[in-house]
């Protein structure tokens, strides 16, 4: 009996260990694929990983870059509103209120030693608005231009530059100065605003002496004479006549800073046919500070136009000589300033002949680069056939940022 259950087990043994390899074989087979896939899994998430810190990286990377060069971008603007309030002696009244200006300045250094600098204007709110296109307004570009420093005390600019002339030329945001409206003198001898296209040479020298020279296009005025209306803005100039300007600079005394300044060009109109050839527009000005909130400005600006043959009415009426001279006083104390000042002004018609007298308060809120200006103003002509003497209040604010 023994041996033949013995006999049995012997001959169903080789079947069951036959079948516990193969199932064996097919349990390793089965755990190396899923070994295989956990792998690839693993590559997977590993190339993930990777790819997530690269992007990580690459994002840090492009930030880092952006905040960098933000950093070098110059950002700034000033505005101002004008209420003015004036009545003639003949009776004709006369009340506006204009947003004058919204202005925004940038800029981009390059490096410590290249900049890019502009200033982007709308004056009067609006232009472009009325049926014939012509609005009140106008859209301006009055600065583009590159500025390069060549040494610690020599630099250069390129493009759209403001002229280095008079005071408020380069130096005109509202808190900067007083009176609601800009001097008259710097408004039609200077004349303020004015930019040209060209090129400058600056030095600086460290005993507080500056030289500024600059060719730039002319103006392109008329036979009678008008400077104002000559600037062309840089708005495809005319660029017969190149305009050459100095100024000499001196700031080496404290609380002084003192100036002295020549334009030239050969022919005012930029028509060598007609009877006016060249200007000569020089002055000198003068800002000094007593340190104690005390300040005097002056200018005086002076203009001689030349002829082929000095004919025409302008020559015939005097007006090939120009002048103008402005004088203030002012004092601050903590936030509010109180000025007075005189413009004598002789232009190139008698309707600009004529002298305005200010006085008035400037407020500038908690010490701010903002101010609110109330100033009383009083225009007497010196040729009753120039008009009718006038006077009102002028109340403004403005900022600068």
């Amino acid at each position: 009996m023994k041996k033949l259950a013995l006999a049995a087990l012997l001959a169903i043994t080789p079947v069951t260990f036959a079948e516990t390899l193969e199932h064996v074989e097919e349990e390793v087979h089965l755990a190396m694929e899923t070994i295989q896939q956990l792998k690839a899994e693993i590559n997977e998430l590993k190339a993930a990983v990777k790819m997530q810190g690269e992007m990580a990286e690459a994002s840090q990377s492009s930030i880092a870059k952006a905040a960098k060069k933000f950093s070098k971008i110059t950002l700034g603007g000033y505005g101002e509103l004008h209420y003015n309030d004036t009545e003639t002696d003949a009776g004709a009244k006369s009340k506006s209120l204009d947003a004058h200006r919204f202005v925004l300045f940038f800029g981009y250094d390059y490096s410590d030693t290249v900049r890019f600098r502009s200033e982007f204007e709308l004056e009067h709110a609006l232009a472009k608005d009325t049926a014939d296109g012509s609005g009140p307004g106008e859209v301006e570009l009055e600065q583009m231009y590159v500025e390069i420093d060549l040494t610690d005390n020599l630099q250069t600019r390129f493009g759209v530059i403001l002229m280095p002339v008079g005071i408020l030329n380069e130096n005109h945001e509202p808190p900067t100065f007083y009176g609601v409206e800009r001097n008259d003198v710097e408004k039609y001898l200077i004349p303020t605003t004015w930019w040209s296209g060209g090129a400058e040479l600056i030095y600086r020298s460290d005993n507080g002496i500056m030289l500024e020279l600059m060719v730039s296009e002319g103006l392109e005025g008329t036979t009678a004479m008008d400077i104002r209306a000559g600037r062309q803005k840089s708005a495809s100039a005319v660029a017969n006549d190149l305009a050459y300007t100095g100024r000499l600079t001196y700031t080496g005394f404290p609380g002084l800073k003192a100036s002295v300044f020549y334009n030239h060009q050969s022919d005012f109109t930029q028509v060598s046919s007609d009877n006016v050839d060249k200007l000569d527009l020089y002055g000198a000005s003068a800002i000094y500070g007593f340190g104690d909130g005390f300040e005097v400005r002056a200018i005086h600006v002076q203009a001689e136009f030349d002829g082929k043959d000095e004919s025409g009415a302008a020559f015939a009426a005097g007006l090939d000589e120009q002048q103008g001279t402005f004088l203030e006083a002012s004092k601050r104390t903590g936030n509010l300033g109180v000025f007075i000042n005189n413009s004598i002004v002789s232009g190139n018609a008698v309707s600009k002949m004529y002298t305005v007298m200010q006085y008035g308060i400037s407020y500038w809120p908690m010490g701010t680069d903002t101010v609110v200006k109330v100033n009383y103003y009083d225009k007497e002509y010196s040729n009753p056939d120039g008009g009718s003497d006038a006077d009102g209040i002028h109340i403004g604010m403005g900022y600068v940022w």
